[in-house]
């Protein structure tokens, strides 16, 4: 008797056996002199193929950088964590990777996978000339000076956000995190479109734009490893109704909601409505950008990257200030007595400028940033046209590594702001480390600094921040801290235990939850 095999299964046993050995000798090659990185110490798994960064970070759920860290351990200050990524862990070579002077600094495509918001936006530009090209309006838009400008209004969200919260004494718990972001939400929105969420006008927290953010985030690290899911976005709007409630939210406010604020500031554009100040979005539209950079899908997207970075790592920062002055209630005595003796009006605060020469002001910001993080996990740039030297040492022993131009370089937030040799004691929130023997500010340890990255990636919302922080602060310690107190939260509320694109605490935390008296 003849058995006969389906030509189907045939086939689809040959296509397997090929995609197998694809992979096989693509992972052979990876570990084999042939690979430029073949000379990079790590764990041979990680050199071979995506295999432990998969299984960290989707298996076990943003936990990379923790194996990571674990990898400079035992393999020294440069590891190869995938086939084509280094990591540092020497903070001293920061400048070399963010390339401060001007050199050129690309950024690696799995990085922007893990965007979620593809290559048409600012963040999302692979070459760096394209990336120059994008962020000059809208690095003019965050400078000091148009800051400046918006400053009134900032005061004004900020006022509306201390009224608010006061407005819950007596009440239940609050989710602070939730409540500053709808500050930080308004305040972004209305400088990018000319008019907030109104989300400090509504009544409670919710909605807000914390949720669409954090639901956008939690595929990012999905994204990475399955970059077509990007494209999907567009075709599930339209089964918003038949999508799980947190997918549904995240395609409805990425491509309805906020497409839709871009669209309208060029329909008010077109009829010659301004605004009394400058908005980004206009500005964009007005610049010099090439007309193709100007479409409103692409600004659609634009909008998407600038909103959610405005949003999440500032209300976390404040989140963890937040945490630490109430539980550490001789830190918030001395931020009152500095704030006491130089503000008359808590409702009439001085400028920015003003409030960010108060020494101990500036301390708790700054070790508040330090504790944020802002970007958590790897952040990674490729030197397009040069050989980068890293020389140090691991175990006492002199170490010089040779990285070839076009190899991604990474470094991670959380591992610099824990380097004991800069910042001793690193988990331990203490804003002295920013004042000297005087009790004056010591700008020293800012070098260490990278909430905000460096170099010409870095963050473009850095002075919005700051401005938003030195504001917020001061009137919360003023007005509402004093009444304030911690509900059922302890420090694993704030404490980094893994990576969605952003720090995230324990994944049975409740949140930064108040009570107001």
């Amino acid at each position: 008797m003849q058995y006969y095999v389906p030509v189907p299964i045939i086939w689809v046993s040959a296509l397997a056996g090929a995609w197998i050995t694809y992979y096989v000798l693509q992972a052979l090659y990876n570990i084999s002199p042939l690979h430029p990185l073949h000379k990079i110490p790590g764990p041979r798994l990680a050199a071979a193929t995506y295999l432990p960064e998969f299984y960290h970070d989707i298996i076990l759920g943003g936990r990379y950088t923790h194996a990571i860290k674990a990898m400079h351990e035992d393999y020294g200050p440069i590891v190869r964590i995938n086939p084509w990524e280094i990591h540092c862990s020497d903070i001293a070579f920061a400048d070399e990777i963010f390339a401060l002077g001007g050199r050129k600094r690309d950024k690696p495509m799995h990085h922007i996978n893990g965007s979620g918001v593809g290559t048409t936006n600012t963040f999302g530009a692979k070459e760096h000339d394209l990336h120059k090209t994008r962020r000059a309006p809208l690095a003019k838009m965050f400078s000091t000076g148009m800051i400046a400008q918006l400053e009134d209004e900032i005061h004004g969200f900020v006022t509306r956000l201390c009224d608010k919260l006061l407005a819950e004494s007596g009440k239940g718990p609050i989710d602070v995190t939730t409540a500053y972001s709808c500050f930080t939400s308004d305040v972004i929105f209305t400088y990018c479109f000319g008019e907030s969420n109104g989300f400090l006008q509504q009544t409670g927290w919710y909605p807000n734009f914390r949720e669409p953010t954090l639901a956008m985030i939690k595929y990012t690290l999905v994204f990475k490893f399955f970059p077509f899911l990007v494209k999907l976005q567009g075709i599930a709007v339209w089964f918003l109704d038949y999508l799980p409630k947190d997918i549904a939210f995240v395609v409805r406010s990425l491509k309805v909601t906020i497409p839709q604020r871009a669209f309208a500031t060029k329909e008010k554009l077109d009829a010659g409505i301004h605004f009394d100040r400058p908005t980004i979005f206009e500005t964009l539209l007005k610049s010099d950008l090439k007309e193709e950079e100007k479409r409103p899908e692409r600004l659609a997207d634009e909008a998407i990257t600038v909103t959610a970075a405005g949003t999440e790592t500032t209300s976390w920062t404040l989140s963890v200030i937040t945490f630490h002055l109430l539980d550490k209630p001789h830190l918030l005595d001395r931020l009152l007595t500095e704030l006491r003796a130089n503000i008359d009006d808590p409702r009439n605060l001085p400028r920015w400028t003003t409030l960010e020469k108060l020494p101990y002001l500036s301390a708790v910001i700054q070790e508040g940033l330090r504790l944020g993080y802002g970007v958590s996990g790897p952040i990674a740039l490729e030197a397009p046209e040069e050989d980068l030297v890293y020389r140090g040492e691991f175990q006492k022993k002199p170490v010089e590594i040779v990285i070839p131009r076009g190899s991604a370089m990474a470094m991670s937030n959380f591992i610099n702001h824990h380097n004991e040799a800069v910042f001793p004691d690193s988990h331990a929130f203490q804003p002295e480390r920013w004042l000297d023997e005087h009790g004056g500010r010591n700008k020293s340890p800012e070098k260490w600094m990278m909430a905000f990255s460096k170099g010409p990636r870095a963050c473009m919302g850095k002075n919005l921040a700051l401005c938003e922080l030195h504001l917020v602060l001061a009137a919360l310690a003023l007005r509402v801290l004093p009444r304030m107190s911690l509900y059922e939260t302890t420090e694993k509320d704030v404490v980094y235990d893994y990576d969605m694109t952003v720090p995230m605490p324990v994944a049975e935390s409740k949140g930064v939850r108040i009570m107001i008296e």
